[in-house]
């Protein structure tokens, strides 16, 4: 763990030089600093201290970013809501976290935050002192008129709260939480995932100087939301690097694409699918000169050809992986390696004193190169556990201190890794360990179809895939055909007994994008199967 708090190492950039560039907007680590430090004076006035929990439901703006540093500077802890989330969904994680402050939009987009937390369960905001709102435009104007607050907090717009004077007094220690982020579970109450200042700092430091990131000639873009693993990441990796950060709002393909070039970025983090979109969005000749690399971590299945086809657009694709427990960017392929190992989630850890290790799932024993099992992980920069569950921050670790990931991954023998799925998702058909992703590419490849997901149930006396596709009004769906494109290109274990098609997948949302809900497309699957005859 680092030795120095956030702030502290932000107050060590020069002040001149550019922290963020938002729309025409450039703000420099000075601004971003005094706004920070006036914010948490305050937070202070209002009664935040060290220890307590401030809550952020914002989207990506400046502010984002100042308000965490206000917190950081304060000792406080920063809870991540999503946008997407409704009433309940909010009371929950503030509840959970007992949340003494919280910031939000009254209004964005059109969308009335307001009248979402009026219908929050007041109960669940029993522990707030005050409500700040920010305006929706980044004009810094007040708002036009009071915020509200639920009985018992004060209400304060964040501009008035931002004319107090800096934070003189500092006590925020490198060990205090600062960033608390939720798993993205389906069938259980999510976890609380809770990060320390010093193992962030340290961790964005690490990836700064695996990708080559430094004050001086990288620009990092940021279009994922700051409210999520994988965005929060990205963003303390520039602050860790005194780097400048191009932050997008919102993730706009064409405008995206736009700012890569206007502001030279060098290094981009995201989806495959949004490195798609961003080249169907430009003309063939369109390069990003500057550009060089993209981390992206493969959220949709389908995209096979499209490290190859960015490589002709002069793009660097490297696989990564991470997870909320280790921070989005813990491994990432080499730079150099081949076109098809870089175009596959993994890596190598990006912390020097990383350790990884895969453990079979039947034995559990320890694996060598090449053997799919359960990836475990040692790393400095790990979360410090799970909030208020101390059997399931126990669980999640073996007795020497190695992270369950719960990812099946196979080592490449020169201290990397190739992440294959999720446990929950990987199938077990014909006493083998079937990765989805290998007959929804063959499926995806046959039809046409915009997206696939496979699930395994019990069909014909055994556990057998059954798949589904999402198409277009124009797409046709010809099951025998697909049917025959699998028996043509996969074990016959791995032949799905039947392949459906759906209007939409039953989704879940998430700060990367939404996940699809494989417990229900199961139970659809059962439902579907034994309304007719199976097909062999």
């Amino acid at each position: 763990m680092s030795e120095t708090t956030l702030f502290e190492w932000i107050e060590r950039a020069p002040p001149a030089a550019t922290a963020l560039v938002f729309g025409d907007a450039r703000i420099s680590y000075g601004e971003l600093r005094e706004r920070a430090q006036r914010i948490a004076g305050g937070l202070n006035e209002a009664g935040i201290r060290r220890h307590d929990t401030v809550a952020l439901w914002l989207p990506n703006l400046p502010d984002w970013l100042a308000i965490a540093l206000a917190c950081a500077r304060l000792g406080a802890a920063v809870l991540c809501l999503n946008m997407r989330y409704g009433p309940k969904e909010v009371g929950q994680f503030m509840e959970r976290t007992g949340c003494k402050a919280l910031c939000y939009m009254p209004s964005y987009k059109g969308k009335d935050y307001e009248s979402l937390l009026r219908a929050v369960d007041p109960a669940c905001l029993a522990a707030l002192q005050c409500v700040v709102a920010v305006s929706e435009a980044y004009a810094r104007a007040p708002a036009a008129r009071a915020p509200y607050a639920p009985e018992g907090a004060r209400a304060i717009d964040l501009e008035a709260l931002a004319c107090a004077a800096p934070l003189a007094h500092v006590p925020a220690q490198p060990g205090d939480a600062c960033i608390i982020l939720s798993s993205s579970g389906t069938t259980s109450q999510p976890k609380l995932i809770v990060h320390a200042q010093g193992r962030v700092l340290h961790h964005g430091r690490d990836v700064a100087a695996a990708f080559g990131i430094g004050p001086d000639d990288a620009r990092l873009l940021l279009a994922i939301p700051l409210c999520g693993a994988f965005g929060y990441t990205i963003a303390m990796t520039a602050l860790a690097a005194h780097a400048p950060l191009v932050l997008m709002e919102s993730f706009d393909p064409a405008e995206t694409a736009l700012a890569m070039v206007e502001h030279r970025v060098t290094h981009m983090f995201g989806t495959n699918d949004m490195l798609d979109k961003i080249l169907a969005a430009t003309g063939a000749d369109w390069t990003p000169r500057d550009l060089r690399m993209y981390g992206h971590a493969n959220f949709t299945p389908g995209l096979v050809d499209l490290p190859k086809r960015a490589e002709a657009r002069g793009i660097l694709m490297r696989g990564c992986f991470g997870m909320s427990e280790t921070l989005a960017l813990f491994a990432a392929q080499p730079g150099d390696a081949p076109l098809d190992r870089r175009a596959q989630s993994g890596g190598v850890p990006l912390a020097p004193d990383a350790r990884i290790r895969v453990r079979c799932l039947r034995t559990g024993a320890l694996l060598g190169a090449g053997e799919p099992g359960e990836l475990e992980i040692a790393t400095p920069d790990i979360m410090t556990g799970y909030l208020g569950n101390a059997e399931a921050t126990a669980k999640a670790f073996t007795p020497d201190g190695f992270l369950r990931t719960g990812d099946i991954a196979c080592l490449t023998g020169d201290g990397g890794f190739n992440h294959l799925s999720r446990i929950g998702d990987v199938l077990r058909i014909g006493g083998y360990l079937v990765n989805p992703l290998e007959i929804e590419e063959v499926v995806l490849a046959s039809s046409g179809a915009h997206a696939c997901q496979v699930v395994a149930v019990e069909a014909q006396g055994s556990a057998r895939p059954v798949a589904f596709v999402v198409g277009s009004e124009a797409y046709v769906h010809e099951e025998h055909t697909l049917l025959a494109a699998c028996k043509a290109q996969l074990a016959i274990f791995k032949v799905p007994v039947r392949i459906f098609r759906i209007g939409a997948f039953p989704v879940t949302p998430s700060p990367n994008g939404e996940k699809v809900k494989k417990n229900e497309l199961q139970a659809m699957a059962r439902e579907l199967l034994a309304s007719g005859e199976a097909r062999s």
